[in-house]
């Protein structure tokens, strides 16, 4: 094992300080990027990522590290997509030598999903009207499944919570949606939304009558 860079080393107060600033919905990670098979130095908080000291980079932080490579001193404020079922907030610091070379980063993880759906509330709360039943944003998809995506993505905004914390009822009003957005005529789209709702695609068709239709 090789041993920690100091300056690599003076950061890990800085780490711990940050996470228990934030507290437990930021994860604050040190990487030691000369060692990217295990590259967590440090971290706490890791049950957002599910990761902890001794953990390899991931692909992302290695086209960071280029990124760094070429000049930039952090990537700040980005969306981290490979946390299923989680908005993530993303910012990483780049930490060089005195030969100005690239030798770890400091990572900021902010889980932002209750934050998202509290302002999907207050959003709602603060509406003074609703739109017109129709009005819907016309979007140019390139394959079925991206358009069926798209549908569910869309749907998953209005009800304001991702799938894993939505309740019964709210399962129902998602159903509702898909259906009047017409997503239950594409051939294999109830069993892909039973899939996602981990349940049945008989629960699908029950859902669906609780709201007055049956998808063929």
């Amino acid at each position: 094992m090789n041993a920690l860079h100091p300056i690599l080393a003076s950061y890990l107060p800085v780490v711990e300080g940050l996470a228990r600033t934030f507290g437990e919905h930021c994860e604050v990670a040190l990487h030691d990027m000369t060692n990217p098979e295990a590259s967590i130095v440090r971290i706490y908080n890791g049950h957002i990522s599910g990761r902890e000291a001794g953990g390899p980079v991931t692909n992302l932080g290695l086209k960071l590290l280029r990124q760094g490579e070429q000049g930039h001193d952090f990537i700040l404020n980005y969306k981290h997509e490979g946390i299923k079922d989680k908005v993530i907030k993303s910012s990483t610091i780049f930490i060089r030598d005195e030969e100005n070379k690239v030798i770890g980063c400091l990572c900021i993880n902010l889980d932002v999903t209750h934050l998202m759906m509290a302002e999907a509330t207050l959003r709602q709360l603060a509406s003074f009207e609703q739109e017109p039943h129709d009005k819907t944003e016309e979007r140019f998809a390139p394959s079925i499944t991206e358009l069926m995506d798209q549908i569910i993505e869309e749907c998953i905004r209005k009800v304001g919570k991702p799938i894993p914390f939505m309740q019964k009822e709210e399962k129902i009003a998602f159903i509702g949606m898909l259906d009047e957005m017409g997503l239950f005529l594409i051939k294999g789209a109830v069993q892909h939304v039973a899939d996602l709702l981990d349940v049945s695609k008989y629960t699908i068709y029950n859902y669906v009558e609780k709201k007055g239709k049956q998808p063929t």
